[in-house]
Formats: C-alpha cells, structure tokens, sequence
C-alpha cells in the first residue's frame, strides 16, 4: 500500500494485479451463483436485502480499479497516481487515461455508480474532448424485486428489516411516556433491532423516539434479552431453535452465528 494508504504501491500491484487473482475472483463468483438459491440466500446490509455474490463483487469492483492499467503506456495506475503526489510538475492531468479510465469503471459499475459521479464523468469527457470512453447507467445493485437473469446482481424484495416505514405497515403503536425500544420490543414481543429499523424516524441507537408517535411494529415472536454470557449454543440449547431458524428469525445473526455479541437488545428465539 502506498503512503497515503490509498493506493497499491509496487510490490501491492506485483502480489495482486495478476490474471490468476482476477480469474479466481470471477470463478469464485461463478461458484457462488451457481450454489446459491437467489431467492433466499440474501443478507441484510445497510437496511437492504443483498446477494450473495455481494462481497465478492466489491472485491472485483475493487481490484478492476486498482489494477487499472494505462490505456497507451501499460502502467499501473495507481502506482502512477502515488507517483504524481510526489511531483512537482504542474502540467493538468484531468484528461489523463490514468483518471478517467477508472473513473469510467466506476461510473459504470452498478456498485459504484452514483448520479453526481456520473455527472462528472461526461463533464470530464466533454471538456477534455476525447474519444474511446463511455457511459452506460448501469441497473441499481439493490432493487426491490428479482431478476431473472443471473448476470443481474439483484435483490428479493425487500422485508422489515429493509423496508422501514411504509403504507404495508399492518400493526402499528403509539409511543408512550418513558418508552424506550427494548421495552416496547418486549411489551410488542418483537425484536428490538428490526423495531429501529422499520422506522425511519429512528436512528441506529433508538435515538427520534418521542411519545405520541405512531411506529411501524414488525412480526411478532418470542423475545430474549441478551445478556454478555449468551451464546447461541446457550440460545439453542434454551429454546429449541435451530440456528438457521435463529438467523432466518433475526437478519442481522449470520448464518454462522459468530456476530451475537455485536448484537444488543431483544432477538428473536422461536
């Protein structure tokens, strides 16, 4: 990594920007697709459902950019860029291929795409007024319903934990004096995580919440409050839940189980 911890530096780019890395990311992928129920194997992430290609697709999208090399010259890019930082040569580089080929991968990835950064991009081409750089808008990464297709990285509709707020909003409660979420998780019996964030009112800490207001209450379940010495073999052991069924009930548990203790409040256990 460079000094500025933002790009590879030599040895970076010798150890990571090979064919073999690149090729063992997509077969990775590919394995992923085809063992992988796009229905169902998702995870919660940011308040969205994703696929499970997710992580890996960050990571191509990733090294598609930090391996990006000259489109004339051959060079690593980000070994040129670390380069320039150190230079004091004043000449103009915005119309280098070294910015505005990765900044074409970028606009062009449905992970990396953003309307602002679009923007500057045929900003950029039209001011430098070159050639041989497009721009595609690529489909959202996150969408609301499945695709057919598996080439198109996208989402199951989304649940509770992803839907927030809205008009599909079947029970409601209106919030009281001294409430707080863990007390109306176990007074609604629901978990106290899905509770925060089926309301968009809420932050992240139960922080917005005011008496009088009406919150959108998720599916009803048995509740534990979790204490430090839980484990999810104690959890298991205690209620008879399998633990794909604990991860099914409680979307931010990983499959694996090994995230509990990052959790806090009320989880569901039957």
């Amino acid at each position: 990594m460079s000094a500025d911890a933002t790009h590879l530096d030599v040895s970076g780019i010798e150890e990571i920007c090979t064919k073999s890395c690149r090729t063992s990311l997509s077969d990775l992928r590919t394995k992923i697709q085809n063992d992988c129920d796009p229905k169902h194997d998702v995870f919660d992430h940011n308040l969205a459902l994703y696929p499970a290609t997710y992580i890996v697709d960050r990571y191509i999208y990733v090294y598609d950019i930090s391996c990006y090399k000259h489109r004339d010259t051959g060079n690593a890019c980000d070994y040129v860029l670390s380069e320039w930082r150190n230079d004091t040569d004043s000449t103009p580089r915005e119309c280098d291929d070294c910015i505005l080929g990765p900044m074409q991968l970028e606009v062009n990835s449905p992970i990396g795409h953003t309307e602002a950064r679009a923007g500057e991009f045929k900003a950029a081409i039209s001011s430098c007024s070159v050639k041989g750089y497009t721009y595609t808008s690529p489909p959202p990464y996150v969408q609301s319903q499945t695709s057919t297709s598996p080439e198109s990285p996208t989402v199951v509709p989304q649940d509770w934990s992803a839907r927030r707020m809205s008009s599909e909003c079947a029970t409601t409660y209106r919030v009281q004096e001294g409430d707080t979420c863990d007390s109306i998780a176990v007074a609604q019996e629901v978990p106290s995580r899905d509770l925060v964030e089926a309301n968009h009112k809420l932050d992240g800490w139960c922080g917005g919440l005011e008496a009088g207001m009406d919150l959108c209450l998720p599916a009803k379940c048995k509740v534990h409050p979790l204490k430090p010495e839980d484990s999810c073999e104690s959890l298991l052991e205690a209620y008879g839940a399998g633990q794909k069924s604990l991860a099914e009930w409680n979307p931010r548990l990983y499959i694996q189980c090994d995230n509990l203790k990052a959790i806090t409040g009320y989880i569901c256990v039957g």
